[in-house]
C-alpha cells in the first residue's frame, strides 16, 4: 500500500527544485531601442504567458538579461510580437545574434515571419542544436513519407525512422530531449492513426509522469484530449454532461465517469484531463460559462496538486480577461505634446480605444470614418488613438492631416501595451464604458455596428 502511495505522489506532484540563474545576451540587427523579451507559458493548458526577463537594445545593438529558472523550459524570444522558439536551461549562458526586420511589423500578427537568430558559438551538444537537428530529420521524414504513413498507415516506415533517430542520438542523454523526442514521435502515431487511443494512452500516459514543461508532451496531450469530454458518449453522454455543468456545476459527476476509463485511474491525471475539458467546453455554446468558471474555481480551491491549482487560477484569469464587464487594463501613453498619461485617469465618458500603425494601407480611410463617428458623438464619447509605430513621431503627420480632434498618443515602445489588450491585428478597436469596464472587445471598425455599440454605452 505504501509503495502505491509513493508512486501516486510521484505521478501527480511536480518536483520542486532550486532556481538557478540563466543569462541571455547578444546583438540585434536593426534593433536599437527595441525591447527584447524572453517569454514562456506558465502552464500548457491556460497558456498564460509570463515574462522571464527583458532588455532594451542599446545604441551598439547589444542586449543582456538574466533571470532564474528551476528547470529546462521552451521559451520565446520576442521583439514586438515577432517571436522565435528557444530552449533554456538553469545555470546556463547564451550568446545569440538576432535579425530584426521592422518592416515585418506592418504585417498581420498571423502573417509575420518569426525572428531569426543563431548562436554566437556553435555547440553541437547544446540542447537547442540537438533539437534543431532532430526536428530537421523529423520534418524531412514526414514530408517525404506523408502519403505512406497517413493514407497507407505504414508502421514499418515509422519504426525504421525511429531506429534511425535512436542511432543518431544514441550518445545524447539529456532528459528533456529524450522526452521531447519520445512525444514528438508519439504524435506521428497519433495523427497518422497508427495506434488506437488505448494503445497510445498505455504507451505514453499510464504510469508516466506529467511533463508540465515539455513542449512536445504538452502538444501531444492537447491533441489526444481535444474535445475529449464532448466527443466520448461511451464515457459520458452529452445529456449527462449538460446536467453535470449547467444544472449541478459538479466536477465529481464528470470525474466519476472518467474514472471508468482504464488510463484515467490516476486521480491526479484524471483531474488534469478534467481541467483541459472544462477549458474546451467554455467555448462551446451548449454549456453555461458561469457554471464552468465555478467548477474551475472549485479545482483552484480544492485540488491537492499545487500545479493544478496554478493552472486553474491561470485559466480563470484568462477566461475572464477582456470579457464584457471586466476592468479595462490601464495604459501609460504619451500624447502629442510628449506628456505621459494614464488611461484610468480619463473619467466621465465612454472611451473608444483605437490602436493603429500609420504606415498601414487603409489607415487614412479608417480615420475618415472615425471622424464621422466622433463628430456624431463628440459630446458623449472620448476617442484615444494609440500609435503602434516604432518611431514615436511617425504618426504626427497623420494626426494633424485631417479633422481629427480627439486624443492621439504613442504606446511608448512598451510591449506590455500589446500584451494588455492582446493586440494581434491593426487597426484594432476597444469600447470601454463610463465605469472603465470593457464593453466590446474587440469592437467592430467604424460603421453602423460600432455606432450601435457606442449608443448603448452612452445611453
Amino acid at each position: 500500500m505504501r509503495k502505491h502511495t509513493v508512486l501516486f505522489l510521484l505521478l501527480i506532484l511536480p518536483v520542486f527544485t532550486i532556481a538557478q540563474k540563466t543569462i541571455v545576451s547578444g546583438t540585434v540587427t536593426n534593433g536599437k531601442g527595441q525591447v527584447v523579451r524572453m517569454l514562456a507559458f506558465d502552464d500548457f493548458i491556460s497558456k498564460k504567458i509570463i515574462k522571464l526577463g527583458e532588455s532594451t537594445v542599446g545604441n551598439d545593438g547589444n542586449f543582456s538579461m538574466e533571470f532564474e529558472l528551476k528547470e529546462t523550459v521552451g521559451a520565446f524570444l520576442d521583439i514586438n510580437y515577432q517571436r522565435a522558439e528557444i530552449f533554456l536551461e538553469p545555470d546556463a549562458s547564451y550568446s545569440i545574434n538576432i535579425s530584426y526586420d521592422p518592416a515585418n511589423q506592418l504585417e498581420s500578427y498571423f502573417d509575420r515571419q518569426g525572428l531569426v537568430y543563431d548562436f554566437a558559438q556553435a555547440d553541437e551538444h547544446e540542447l537547442n542544436h540537438i533539437i534543431w537537428q532532430f526536428n530537421a530529420m523529423y520534418n524531412k521524414f514526414v514530408m517525404e513519407n506523408f502519403e505512406h504513413i497517413v493514407k497507407l498507415h505504414d508502421k514499418a516506415r515509422v519504426a525504421d525512422f525511429r531506429a534511425e533517430v535512436d542511432q543518431t542520438f544514441a550518445d545524447v542523454d539529456h532528459p528533456y530531449f529524450k522526452d521531447y523526442m519520445t512525444y514528438k514521435m508519439a504524435d506521428v502515431y497519433q495523427f497518422a492513426r497508427l495506434k488506437g487511443k488505448q494503445a497510445l494512452a498505455d504507451d505514453y500516459f499510464t504510469d508516466k509522469p506529467v511533463l508540465y514543461n515539455n513542449v512536445e508532451y504538452a502538444f501531444f496531450f492537447d491533441e489526444f484530449f481535444e474535445k475529449f469530454l464532448t466527443s466520448s458518449p461511451h464515457i459520458i453522454t452529452i445529456s449527462d454532461l449538460i446536467i453535470a455543468v449547467n444544472d449541478s456545476s459538479s466536477n465529481q459527476m464528470i470525474l466519476r465517469a472518467l474514472n471508468e476509463v482504464s488510463y484515467l485511474k490516476n486521480e491526479g491525471f484524471r483531474e488534469l484531463v478534467l481541467i483541459h475539458g472544462l477549458r474546451s467546453m467554455y467555448y462551446n455554446g451548449t454549456y453555461k460559462k458561469p457554471q464552468l468558471l465555478s467548477m474551475i474555481d472549485d479545482i483552484k480551491i480544492g485540488s491537492h496538486n499545487p500545479m493544478h491549482k496554478r493552472i486553474a487560477a491561470n485559466l480563470l484569469k484568462s477566461l475572464n480577461y477582456l470579457a464584457p464587464g471586466s476592468p479595462a487594463p490601464d495604459l501609460v501613453l504619451t500624447n502629442l505634446g510628449g506628456h505621459q498619461f494614464h488611461l484610468r485617469d480619463i473619467k466621465g465618458k465612454p472611451i473608444l480605444l483605437t490602436f493603429f500603425r500609420s504606415g498601414q494601407k487603409g489607415t487614412k480611410n479608417s480615420f475618415e470614418n472615425l471622424a464621422e463617428l466622433y463628430n456624431h458623438f463628440r459630446s458623449g464619447l472620448e476617442i484615444i488613438s494609440v500609435s503602434m509605430d516604432d518611431d514615436p513621431e511617425a504618426f504626427i503627420p497623420l494626426a494633424n492631416s485631417g479633422n481629427y480632434h480627439w486624443t492621439f498618443a504613442h504606446f511608448g515602445n512598451n510591449p506590455s501595451v500589446l500584451d494588455s489588450y492582446d493586440i494581434r491585428n491593426l487597426p484594432m478597436y476597444v469600447l470601454i464604458d463610463v465605469e472603465g469596464n470593457i464593453s466590446v472587445y474587440p469592437a467592430p471598425p467604424p460603421g453602423d455596428e460600432l455606432e450601435r455599440a457606442v449608443m448603448k454605452v452612452i445611453h
